[in-house]
């Protein structure tokens, strides 16, 4: 049985000061072999005392006696009293192996013995009787007050502390290191509460507590654990609780053996104690229930929609998008193959962890910022980075705590009007009755991710303004009082949202504007090699993905490249396959049925019914491509709420279809002068072609040509598609600036079975008939090539529609 209590505090703070920090080894004892002499000495029986117990009216075992209090033993003669042991007295404390105890600590009035000999509880009260007579009334009556204020400050500090008890200790005098670009907020040393020593000198001082029984269960049981079963030799000899300690931490690391050391005293049945240290080391309690809760929910990813048994792990796949801070730009990326325009970043960028971090000529800390992009560009997938990197100590570390808060889930919280540490506590048990989150030491990040999904009204002027975490109000009420800075003024927030959104909170409550951009050319090759356990896979897609020019120019978006290196890892399973240079009608068709199903479940959820396409579902993707084709004719990329209107959709219908569009501009609060564009010019190109496709194979209306009307149009679905493309080619031909190349390329692109078949179920029937005539389209097309008066840009894309056509006929 070991004895924790025979050295001294100096003796411990010696060890503490001379032994290296526990990531670099174990720390034991300079004394073993003392500590083994004396360990393996037989216990001496002690001479039994007489004593009164002060216990409940049920009876008490000798089990349940332990579980209760560790101070006593049942033996056959009767309760006895053993002075070694006694640990929790005043007097006895500066003898036990335990930290240096500091003045300001005030120990849990649980913690002291009640347990008292008989001679010396008469002797007091004699003393106490004789004192009393001695005193004048006055004097009592000074005292009584005394005791009362006394007992009001205690209260009032009990809640100051905010539940936790606070442990002085003395903090760095020298600064931290500069922290590198791409660490985020490190410009602090760790907060005393979450650092090593501390937390080691509390799990020490109640390890020291503890009946040497207890000690030698809980050792038993931490030789059981999978971690230390080959320590498990070296934990029974430990006779140091600080060796046991250190070697907790250098296992399983410092917040897991706290956690474990607090399980360890609760199961032998000291709860008082345990609670004690759960309270002195409340911030690194919490910080390591947060990192486990964000461990399981952020850790994994699921590509493009969820589907069980594909999620991935998000550092196998992750690769940081352009991040810059918002200029005056708009978010669509400008790129094109027809009009020969690069990717430009204007804007200053800065790495995805550092968006709270000040730039060199700024003084004022971020406190609130606002992050926005374009559908598809990976916001939600930058937060789960961003909490990971967090959570495994890789920048931000300034950051305490860090609360996530899914707008999407905010009306899901507490009923009524709680408070927001009751809000806290109903999206994080483990969180429950943080008082000391209003402390000024205490810096935490709040993330409101897809403010687009956030069902509360946000009312910045008419709200009441709350100041006090403990304060029960409206939940948006909370919302808008933690936005503009009076409610945890200490605190970060971080919002990210779609740009229309993003007007629902004022500029003046915005400390930092930031967008992503997507991959450039250099991040396009690092995803498509990372994402795939084979590196010459990777290499393969990648390269087979840049010889198409569209392609590789709609790959700046992180969905989109998933989409490709899905399909061409696939792909290359086929020794044949990658030959001839890929198509794009195919991944296009997809994009638009991926993210029309993941605006479903962000705004009607994830249940079977909520998934299903219904028909007006099917009319707007259809109207938009009408609208789309109109833009073209006149030559336009963008569109108002009015172009709507004239294809009888409403702003409401592209708010809660909003993935395929972003607003750029908006001139005031009318929402008729916002202006939309589509995620990218060929995205809008595309969805003309379906639009004229459709029209055409499903209604019998000819869009390209519609003076010249068949005598038997609307009567057979069956028509040649050659009266289609004759014209299409001949206007794409004669345009100058070659705007309805891409046009054209969908267009043929789409009249193969391969790509066709995207269509069916969505916009045509999953029965339709095959079109005929497409060997007179290919005729056709080779004739114009052969044409010497052919434009050789112009030439190029007819190439490069023959590409669609063969690649359509695969049917990949």
């Amino acid at each position: 049985m070991s004895n924790f209590g025979d050295d001294s505090d100096s003796e411990v703070d010696r060890i503490m000061t001379d032994r290296p920090p526990s990531s670099y080894g174990s720390m034991e004892s300079d004394h073993e072999d003392e500590e083994e002499d004396e360990f393996e000495e037989p216990p001496q029986k002690l001479p039994a005392t007489r004593v009164r117990l002060y216990r409940s009216d049920s009876p008490e075992t000798a089990i349940t006696e332990r579980t209760n209090t560790n101070q006593s033993s049942i033996y056959n003669d009767g309760p006895v009293l053993k002075p070694q042991y006694s640990v929790h007295g005043a007097d006895s404390y500066g003898n036990q192996h335990s930290i240096y105890r500091e003045p300001s600590i005030a120990e849990p009035p649980e913690l002291q013995s009640d347990v008292r000999t008989e001679a010396a509880m008469d002797g007091e009260q004699n003393d106490r009787d004789s004192e009393m007579n001695e005193r004048e009334p006055q004097e009592q009556q000074n005292e009584s007050a005394e005791m009362e204020q006394e007992e009001q400050a205690e209260a009032t500090k009990d809640d100051d502390d905010f539940d936790e008890i606070v442990v002085d200790f003395e903090e760095p005098r020298d600064p931290p290191p500069p922290s590198a670009e791409g660490s985020g907020l490190q410009f602090q040393h760790t907060h005393s509460s979450l650092a090593m020593p501390h937390v080691m000198r509390q799990m020490v001082r109640c390890l020291n507590q503890l009946h040497p029984s207890d000690i030698t269960y809980l050792k038993r049981s931490l030789s059981t654990n999978c971690r230390f079963k080959k320590y498990s030799s070296k934990i029974g000899d430990f006779n140091d609780p600080l060796d046991l300690a250190d070697k907790m931490i250098e296992v399983c690391g410092l917040g897991e053996a706290l956690h474990m050391t607090i399980r360890g005293i609760q199961n032998v049945g000291n709860d008082v104690l345990a609670e004690y240290l759960r309270k002195t080391c409340r911030r690194a309690v919490l910080q390591h229930d947060l990192k486990l809760a964000h461990d399981r929910r952020y850790y994994y990813l699921y590509e493009g929609r969820c589907r069980p048994g594909r999620q991935r792990y998000i550092s196998d796949v992750y690769v940081e998008p352009v991040t810059v801070i918002r200029g005056s730009r708009e978010p669509i990326n400008l790129e094109n193959e027809v009009y020969k325009r690069p990717y430009t970043i204007e804007e200053t960028q800065i790495r995805a962890a550092d968006i709270f971090r000040p730039l060199p000529n700024e003084q004022k800390p971020i406190r609130t910022v606002m992050m926005t992009g374009i559908p598809a560009c990976g916001l939600t997938v930058a937060v789960n980075k961003f909490i990971i990197d967090w959570m495994e100590r890789k920048n931000n570390q300034d950051f305490q705590l860090v609360f996530p808060l899914p707008a999407k889930e905010l009306h899901l919280g507490k009923d009524g009007n709680p408070s927001f540490l009751e809000l806290l506590g109903s999206f994080f048990a483990e969180a429950d009755d943080i008082k000391f989150i209003e402390k000024p030491d205490c810096l935490s990040l709040f993330i409101i991710d897809a403010l687009e999904l956030c069902k509360h009204n946000l009312d910045f002027k008419n709200n009441e303004v709350i100041t006090s975490a403990r304060e029960k109000a409206p939940l948006d009420a909370l919302l808008t009082s933690l936005i503009k800075g009076t409610l945890l003024p200490n605190a970060r927030v971080w919002i990210t949202s779609h740009v229309t959104a993003s007007h629902r909170i004022p500029s003046e409550l915005i400390d930092r504007y930031v967008e992503l951009r997507g991959f450039t050319d250099e991040k396009k090759k690092e995803y498509f090699t990372k994402r795939t356990t084979d590196p010459e896979l990777g290499r393969k897609v990648y390269n087979h993905m840049k010889r198409s020019k569209a392609l590789e120019v709609i790959c700046h978006l992180p969905l989109f490249s998933w989409m490709v290196a899905f399909i061409f890892e696939r792909g290359f399973l086929d020794p044949d396959y990658g030959k001839q240079p890929p198509g794009i009608t195919t991944f296009y068709a997809q994009l638009i049925v991926v993210q029309m199903n993941r605006s479903f479940e962000k705004y009607r959820g994830c249940n079977v019914e909520a998934q299903k396409w219904r028909d007006e579902d099917k009319s707007f993707i259809e109207m938009m491509g009408k609208m789309s084709f109109q833009l073209i004719k006149e030559g336009r990329d963008w569109f108002t709420v009015k172009d709507l209107e004239s294809v009888g959709l409403t702003y409401e219908d592209l708010r809660s279809r909003d993935e395929l569009t972003t607003e750029v501009k908006r001139k005031s609060e009318d929402i008729r002068t916002w202006i939309f564009k589509f995620v990218h010019l060929t995205v809008q190109e595309y969805m003309a072609a379906m639009y004229v496709y459709v029209a055409f194979r499903k209604h019998d209306k000819n869009e390209i040509e519609q003076s010249k009307m068949s005598w038997f149009q609307g009567q057979s679905k069956d028509r040649p598609v050659i009266e289609l493309y004759r014209p299409a080619i001949d206007r794409a031909l004669a345009s100058p600036s070659g705007h309805l190349d891409m046009f054209l390329r969908f267009l043929i692109g789409l009249v193969t079975p391969g790509t066709e078949e995207n269509l069916h179920g969505y916009l045509l029937s999953h029965y339709h008939p095959k079109a005929k005539g497409t060997e007179e389209v290919v005729k056709y097309i080779n004739k114009k090539i052969s044409n010497i008066n052919t434009d050789p840009d112009r030439r190029r894309n007819l190439e490069l529609c023959l590409v669609e056509l063969e690649e359509g006929k695969q049917g990949r």
